[in-house]
């Protein structure tokens, strides 16, 4: 007959426990994984097979003191980790929505917002345009693989077992911040010169031939004018953004 003792058991639990900890903690916050379209199911069927992958490379605790003062600071420490890894990403798509809130609004397409349920909040149609870009060019890239490698080797670099240590200060985290207005204002800067032309242009006109409804013209120009912009710097957009998105997975392991 096997028996089992309840440090044996603690032990396993502990094994598994902890390192499901942290990639739940990433999974709820980082792109893609994080959508709301994905199934809670779903999420944590993915976070229980991460985590037995990563088991045998993972020295965890028991589980027996997860109720103690340093068992709390662990698992706190654990949650910290996960959520500022995928934050670190997640900023990147910041980027990307900002960038199209700025070409949407000087597009005039602030008057056609609207709720968007997988980001929770109001957006304009070019932002949300560019937040669909982002998750694809995401996928094509195989950031979803760079991640999880990320996750892996958060675990070689940040043991489970320790205690307060995250992998990036509040500095680099505002360094990543601003970051993400550069990256933001690279993309929509184009776009925005391009608009601000045009404005100047039917400004000019307007004074040049009063008798024009700029109101009437204006608009529709506008719309045509940044749509087109916006077509012809598509192709111009991954660099930066795979840039960036490297920039975020090894920003916190340096």
């Amino acid at each position: 007959m096997i028996t089992f003792t309840s440090e044996q058991l603690a032990a396993w639990y502990g094994a598994v426990f902890w390192p499901l900890v942290r990639v739940l903690a990433l999974i709820s916050v980082a792109p893609l994984l994080s959508h709301r379209a994905v199934p809670l199911r779903v999420k944590v069927a993915l976070g229980v097979g991460i985590t037995l992958v990563l088991v045998p490379q993972v020295q965890s605790p028991p589980i027996t003191d997860v109720m103690t003062a340093p068992g709390l600071i662990l698992l706190v420490n654990n949650i910290l980790i996960g959520i500022v890894i995928g934050f670190a990403v997640r900023l990147v798509f910041a980027a990307l929505e900002i960038a199209g809130e700025l070409i949407g609004l000087q597009m005039g397409l602030s008057f056609a917002g609207f709720f968007n349920p997988t980001t929770g909040q109001a957006q304009n149609a070019v932002a949300s345009f560019m937040s669909l870009l982002a998750l694809l060019m995401f996928l094509a890239i195989d950031g979803h693989l760079l991640l999880i490698h990320a996750l892996a080797e958060s675990f070689r670099l940040y043991p489970v077992a320790v205690g307060i240590d995250l992998p990036m200060g509040f500095d680099r985290l505002l360094r990543l911040g601003g970051d993400m207005f550069g990256i933001a204002l690279t993309i929509a800067l184009p776009s925005l010169a391009v608009m601000l032309l045009t404005n100047v242009v039917l400004g000019v006109l307007a004074r040049v031939a009063p008798q024009l409804n700029v109101f009437a013209v204006g608009f529709p120009l506008t719309m045509l004018v940044g749509l087109g912009t916006l077509f012809m710097l598509l192709p111009y957009i991954e660099a930066p953004l795979r840039s960036a998105l490297e920039r975020a997975l090894s920003l916190w392991t340096t």
